[in-house]
């Protein structure tokens, strides 16, 4: 189902995708001193808004500390992740991606333009890995671009 068609209502999250994250989050922590985690979100959307991510997996992710425009996301790895997943649960789709923040980064938005070639109605969650706080450790977004048409441009 295409996000234009519906309303995007409501995301449920379901607890092993918050669970696989920390999971990745604390096994990168171990290994160096990643600030972050990104990884790819499985799931399907139903007719009333409802977007369900019931499955997750890690993405290699790293970016400069000093320059956040540099940055690898390993797209072989991605496809091949994905062909699998799609052999065990083939109504599992592309639904988004997630990071563990814990705010938006000025590079999302071309991590989320790559995502968008496996979903083009991409959501990005952004899960809190340590929360200090009582309710739900994560926020989702959806990707709008909106239309302007400058003054000059608009035909008379």
């Amino acid at each position: 189902m295409v996000l234009n068609e519906v309303a995007l209502d409501k995301v449920v999250v379901h607890p092993l995708v918050l669970l696989s994250v920390v999971d990745h989050f604390n096994r990168m922590g171990k290994i160096g001193n990643q600030k972050r985690v990104v990884g790819l979100l499985l799931g399907s959307w139903s007719s009333k808004g409802v977007l369900d991510i019931a499955n997750s997996f890690a993405i290699p992710f790293d970016e400069d500390d000093k320059d956040r425009e540099v940055w690898f996301l390993d797209h072989e790895y991605l496809e091949n992740m994905y062909n699998m997943f799609r052999k065990v649960n083939a109504k599992e789709r592309v639904v988004g991606w997630y990071h563990t923040g814990p705010k938006l980064h000025q590079n999302d938005i071309l991590i989320n333009d790559l995502i968008r070639k496996y979903c083009p109605n991409s959501v990005l969650v952004i899960i809190d890995p340590k929360p200090t706080g009582l309710g739900c450790p994560h926020e989702a977004y959806k990707w709008y671009r909106r239309n302007v048409h400058d003054d000059w441009n608009v035909p008379t």
